[in-house]
C-alpha cells in the first residue's frame, strides 16, 4: 500500500483513538480493553512514522529539533488555556516545584518512583512522558534496527521484557504494552514486511472470538493480555495493508490537526451529570473538540507568526 494510504489510515484511525480514551476515562475503566488497543495503535504509529521518516544517516539534532517543536507549540497554547482555567476555578497549588514537569507529562515518571503530582498541570499525561522516552532513545533503536537479525532480537527481547514487567509492576495503567507499540512501530517500519489483509484480519476475529469465548463461558482472564496484544498488532498490520474507506476521511479530518490537543484537555473538562450521564458525556465531548479546535487553530497561528518573523529577520 501506497505510503499516502498509510498514512492516511491512521491519521483516521488516531482520530478514533483518542475519542475512545476521552470516552473511556469519562465512563471509567468500562471500555479499558478498546482504550488499550487504541493506546497502542498511537504509540505503534508514532514508532511507525518516526522510523519511515528517519532512518540511515539523520541528523539526530534535527530529528530531537522536529519532535520539541512539533509538541512545544501545542503544550505551550494548551498550558496558557488550562493556566486560565485553574485561575478561574481557584485551583491550588497552581505553581508548585513540580509545574514545568506536570505541565509538558513528565511528572508520570515521578510518579513510578511514587513522588505524587502537586500541580493541576498533568493530569493523565503518562503517555506523553513516554513519546519523550521514546524521542530520546529513538536514535538508539533506529541504530539497533539497522541489523534485520539484531532487530529481530531486540524486538522479541522486548516482547518478553514488556509481557513480564506488564504482570509484575503494576502502575494502574497500559504502560507496558504501550512501550512495546512504540518499539513494534520502528521494528516494522524497519523490515517492511507484513501479512496480507486476509490473514491479519483472521488473526484479529479468531483473537477477540476466543477472548470473549474464554470470558463469558469459562471466566478465563488471565489470558486477555495477550489476546490484547495480538488483536492490536492485527490491527496495525491491517492498516498498513488497506485502505480504509474515503467517506470517513472527511469527517476525521476535522478533528485531525487537534488530536494532541484533545488528549492533553480532555480530563480537564468533563461535565458530569448523574442522572443523565449519556446528556454529560455528549456535552463534554461537544466541548473537548470545540476547545481542542480553538486551541489547534491558535497553535497554527502562533507557529505560522513566529516562522515568518523569524523568515524576515533572516532575509533582513
Amino acid at each position: 500500500m501506497k505510503p499516502d494510504d498509510i498514512s492516511y489510515n491512521f491519521s483516521v484511525t488516531k482520530v478514533m483513538c483518542i475519542l475512545m480514551v476521552a470516552t473511556a476515562h469519562y465512563f471509567g475503566g468500562l471500555l479499558w480493553i478498546p482504550t488499550t488497543v487504541a493506546l497502542f495503535v498511537f504509540a505503534f504509529s508514532s514508532g511507525y512514522f518516526s522510523a519511515s521518516k528517519y532512518h540511515g544517516d539523520f541528523s539526530i539534532s534535527r530529528f530531537w529539533k522536529a519532535k520539541l517543536i512539533r509538541l512545544g507549540y501545542s503544550l505551550v497554547v494548551t498550558n496558557c488555556f488550562l493556566l486560565l482555567l485553574f485561575l478561574i476555578q481557584a485551583k491550588s497549588k497552581i505553581f508548585s516545584w513540580d509545574t514545568l514537569l506536570s505541565m509538558v507529562g513528565l511528572n508520570a515518571i515521578l510518579s513510578w518512583f511514587g513522588i505524587h503530582n502537586h500541580s493541576p498541570f498533568g493530569n493523565g499525561l503518562w503517555f506523553l512522558a513516554v513519546l519523550w522516552m521514546f524521542y530520546i532513545v529513538y536514535p538508539v533503536i533506529e541504530r539497533t534496527n539497522r541489523n534485520p537479525k539484531v532487530a529481530f532480537i531486540f524486538i522479541l527481547c522486548m516482547l518478553g521484557i514488556t509481557t513480564y514487567l506488564n504482570f509484575t509492576v503494576l502502575v494502574g495503567y497500559e504502560l507496558w504494552i504501550t512501550i512495546f507499540g512504540f518499539l513494534f512501530g520502528t521494528y516494522i517500519a524497519t523490515i517492511k514486511s507484513r501479512p496480507p489483509f486476509v490473514y491479519a484480519s483472521g488473526i484479529l476475529i479468531a483473537s477477540i472470538t476466543t477472548m470473549l469465548a474464554l470470558n463469558k463461558y469459562w471466566g478465563i482472564h488471565s489470558l486477555n493480555y495477550y489476546f490484547i496484544l495480538v488483536s492490536a498488532v492485527a490491527i496495525c498490520h491491517i492498516l498498513l495493508t488497506r485502505r480504509l474507506p474515503d467517506i470517513i476521511g472527511p469527517i476525521s479530518s476535522i478533528l485531525a490537526g487537534s488530536v494532541l490537543e484533545i488528549y492533553l484537555i480532555h480530563t480537564y473538562l468533563f461535565i458530569k451529570t448523574p442522572n443523565y450521564p449519556f446528556l454529560g458525556y455528549v456535552v463534554s465531548m461537544l466541548l473537548i473538540i470545540l476547545v481542542a479546535m480553538f486551541l489547534s487553530a491558535t497553535r497554527d497561528r502562533l507557529k505560522t507568526t513566529i516562522d515568518k518573523n523569524r523568515y524576515c529577520a533572516v532575509k533582513n
